[in-house]
């Protein structure tokens, strides 16, 4: 249940660590729940008009319940989650409202440690509210892992990758991305529909089909059938991230090809697609003529 996370970059970085907080109603997972750590990363930046990016904190708060304390071979529940807070931005963007957008994106409000360590009580309490002492081996196991990596962060666009990989029992464990692009000049969460029109989406659309049967091809299939992919055609997705050279769309294991099969994703350079992406986008910013 490991995966491959890119490697974050930070221009300063400090990390300091003390013991989470927040108590535990449930006495079996009060006794039980071993104290985690929890991670601040800081990086700073001067507000000045040259800033063209975010200064950040990534939270992280860990933890783990036996469901029969004390037991050998017991079966227990893992939580680790990460929540990244905005602190610093360029001085035309709006502090409050990138923070707005990425409370809700990672669901909390208020302080993000003790959002961390509410989080944490949930999950642990709610397994062993689940399971019984009685319940053995991989069915009563839980694992859930979330992490949050910057993936690019500079000329007013920042680029922030969610993963989560969790399991609760069963054939395999469930495994999911998810982006949220920031416009930082503007202030906002970037879609699909700020970067394409409906004409640009239809081109689009064609684009990836022929990425995909070009790939089916480079693995000597002849039809996107025939390479396992569920679909015949490949819509555009929301979960796509942007950096200086260009963009790349994602799909989750399972999605348009088997859960054994590798997730596809579909990267196109800006000067590939600069003819179908809309005159008035914020992203052409970053193609280079």
């Amino acid at each position: 249940m490991k995966k491959n996370n890119s490697l974050l970059v930070f221009s300063c970085l400090a990390v300091f660590l003390f013991a989470s907080c927040g108590g535990n109603t449930n006495a079996k997972a009060e006794e039980n729940n071993v104290d985690s750590v929890t991670t601040q990363t800081n990086q700073n930046i001067e507000t000045d008009n040259s800033i063209k990016k975010i200064a950040f904190e990534i939270f992280v708060d860990s933890g783990t319940i036996e469901l029969a304390a004390g037991e050998e071979d017991s079966p227990s529940a893992l939580f680790k989650e990460e929540i990244l807070v905005v602190t610093e931005v360029p001085s035309q963007t709006n502090l409050e409202e990138i923070q707005a957008i990425l409370q809700k994106k990672q669901n909390y409000s208020g302080d993000a440690k003790q959002a961390l360590a509410k989080k944490k009580k949930e999950y642990l309490e709610g397994y062993v509210d689940a399971n019984s002492e009685e319940v053995i081996g991989m069915s009563a196991e839980w694992d859930r892992d979330l992490s949050v990596q910057v993936i690019f962060n500079d000329d007013y666009f920042t680029t922030i990758g969610f993963y989560l990989d969790e399991y609760g029992g069963g054939a395999h464990s469930y495994s999911t991305a998810s982006f949220v692009i920031l416009d930082l000049k503007n202030s906002k969460q970037i879609t699909l529909s700020d970067i394409f029109d409906e004409k640009g989406l239809a081109l689009l659309k064609q684009k990836m089909l022929d990425r995909a049967l070009e790939i089916a091809k480079n693995n000597n299939a002849s039809s996107l059938e025939e390479y396992d992919f569920f679909v015949d055609a490949i819509e555009p997705t929301e979960s796509f991230t942007i950096t200086e050279t260009g963009i790349e769309f994602s799909y989750d294991r399972g999605e348009i090809r088997p859960y054994s099969s590798p997730a596809p994703s579909f990267f196109f350079k800006w000067n590939e697609i600069k003819d179908i992406i809309k005159t008035d986008a914020s992203v052409r910013s970053l193609i280079v003529e």
